[in-house]
């Protein structure tokens, strides 16, 4: 009896565990694969490259094919679900970048290979850009509304809805200040229509929330945020 005891004590202090590793996992938009592949195209594109040092990129074949598979079959987290089309589009033009790397490191093709490289690392940095958010304060809001807007909301757990509603009335602030490098000021004006958008509808869940559990209102007002967020997220498109 204390056997079965001591086990189901221990499986009750493993499972909070066990599911903030998943959530934890669910909310990261890393691409493990792709980030590994970062090694191999830093040395094409900083040595390789700029050297003009054919028999080395060459030499990278083997390990741009092996990196490439494994990025081809990388499972995408559940917060990078509304990305997989954009996600699969860039893995075919990168795959077509990668057999024209093979393709002219078979044929000791000095010039191809070269324009296969830069080729191969603009798709790279394609595809990171899908998967990568532009702002740490945008990932940061994404990843609670990605917890209330796929999980708590359709199971309709009032209290976490509630908290929920709160992070994001405080990740908003951090967002509010949140501003954009140089090279995206033509994206500016449009970047802070949204900002001000979505703001509104946080501050309207919120206020509903206040107003006590009426699930049609909830539901309503915590769809109105995730469409507020998706333009904002069309902005960096």
């Amino acid at each position: 009896m204390k056997k079965y005891l001591f086990i189901i004590i221990a499986i009750a202090f493993m499972s909070p565990t066990f599911a903030q590793q998943e959530k934890d996992h669910e909310v990261n938009s890393e691409v493990k694969e792709l980030t590994e592949f970062h090694d191999i195209i830093y040395q094409i594109w900083h040595t390789g490259w700029p050297q003009k040092d054919i028999k080395l990129l060459i030499s990278f074949t083997p390990e741009v094919e092996k990196g490439f598979n494994g990025i081809r079959n990388a499972e995408l987290s559940g917060i990078l679900r509304d990305k997989k089309s954009k996600w699969d589009e860039g893995l075919r033009k990168f795959k077509i970048n990668v057999e024209m790397y093979k393709g002219a490191a078979a044929k000791n093709d000095s010039v191809g290979i070269l324009n296969a490289a830069e080729k191969l690392h603009m798709q790279y940095e394609a595809l990171v850009r899908i998967v990568k958010p532009v702002l740490k304060e945008v990932e940061a809001f994404h990843q609670e509304l990605y917890m209330l807007y796929h999980y708590n909301m359709p199971k309709y757990d009032y209290m976490k809805v509630q908290k929920s509603a709160v992070v994001l009335k405080a990740k908003m602030k951090d967002l509010m200040k949140a501003q954009l490098s140089e090279r995206m000021n033509a994206k500016k004006d449009s970047f802070e229509k949204c900002k001000t958008e979505l703001n509104t509808a946080v501050d309207n869940l919120n206020a509903v929330m206040v107003k006590g559990d009426d699930k049609n209102a909830i539901n309503g007002a915590v769809d109105a945020v995730h469409s507020r967020y998706q333009e904002l997220e069309k902005v960096f498109d």
